[in-house]
């Protein structure tokens, strides 16, 4: 009896040991980064909120991040059934700091600074640069949140446009109608379109050395937009607008805020283009804050 005792005794001190083992190897083992992002000011309990895209929409499957912390570098988190999750490598917490992380889209699987060209044929989210800054995460608290903590006394960690955004706007004037005959396209001449994106420090640069015209088809819109590289701008733009075999034709104003004769970065500039069979009005920008920028009204005549 005394040997089955001792037996069982053994047994249940080994069993205690090997559940004291995992408890320390759960507390003090590495913990696996959990990653949730905002778009600009929209903070929401969950990481669906305004996305990348021009439309406005959520973040959709597929959306790809890459992350920089805690001693890792570009690694592609995945957009799945509402949250990033790795796409092939776990960022882990293997120590008690804390450590800041940064974050872009759209994911680049060379990193560091990479080439963009804001051509026609290359138009659409795939050079829609975002960036956030300063997330913290540890061992503690592995959840890092790119999202804007202003509210609570905290940082603005949430993602943000890098490129500039032109938006028109085509309306019939005097003596005209589209009536299903919508403008066929439009050439705006006066932007650098090749330039960088650094995915390190979110940063862009303008490297062509001229300016080049843009042509635009609209297949039956009324509306459309341009991403470009933030820049300065020496002289106004031109537009020209196809409609019914004719070319109209004016001069867009240059922005005057944030900053005068600046596309800047993470706004948006929505040009009004009315067309008139007689006279031409260019009134003053109206400074809408992607966050807005520029709204100006422009009337064009034949």
């Amino acid at each position: 009896m005394k040997t089955r005792f001792f037996a069982f005794a053994a047994l249940a001190l080994t069993l205690a040991a090997c559940n004291n083992d995992n408890e320390i190897l759960n507390n003090d083992g590495p913990v696996a980064a959990r990653f949730t992002a905002a778009i600009g000011n929209n903070v929401t309990a969950t990481p669906s909120t305004r996305v990348s895209g021009t439309d406005g929409s959520l973040w959709d499957n597929g959306d790809c991040i890459g992350i920089t912390g805690a001693g890792f570098i570009n690694i592609p988190y995945v957009r799945e059934s509402g949250q990033f999750v790795p796409e092939d490598k776990t960022i882990y917490f293997n120590d008690t700091e804390t450590h800041t992380f940064n974050a872009y889209y759209p994911y680049q699987s060379d990193g560091g600074t990479v080439s963009v060209s804001t051509a026609a044929d290359k138009q659409g989210s795939g050079i829609d640069f975002l960036f956030a800054s300063g997330a913290k995460g540890s061992t503690r608290s592995p959840e890092v949140s790119f999202t804007d903590k202003t509210a609570e006394g905290g940082a603005d960690n949430s993602f943000h446009h890098r490129m500039s955004l032109i938006k028109f706007t085509f309306k019939p004037g005097d003596g005209l109608i589209f009536n299903g005959m919508e403008p066929a396209d439009y050439t705006l001449d006066g932007l650098k379109h090749e330039g960088t994106f650094d995915t390190a420090t979110g940063t862009t640069a303008v490297t062509a050395a001229v300016e080049s015209p843009i042509t635009m088809q609209l297949g039956g819109a009324t509306t459309s937009q341009v991403i470009i590289l933030p820049q300065g701008v020496t002289t106004s733009l031109d537009l020209k607008v196809s409609f019914n075999g004719l070319d109209y034709t004016t001069t867009l104003p240059n922005p005057s805020k944030p900053k005068a004769n600046m596309f800047s970065a993470g706004y948006a500039y929505t040009y009004n283009i009315t067309l008139n069979n007689m006279g031409i009005t260019v009134e003053e920008p109206e400074i809408t804050p992607w966050e807005p920028g520029d709204s100006n009204n422009v009337s064009i005549t034949l």
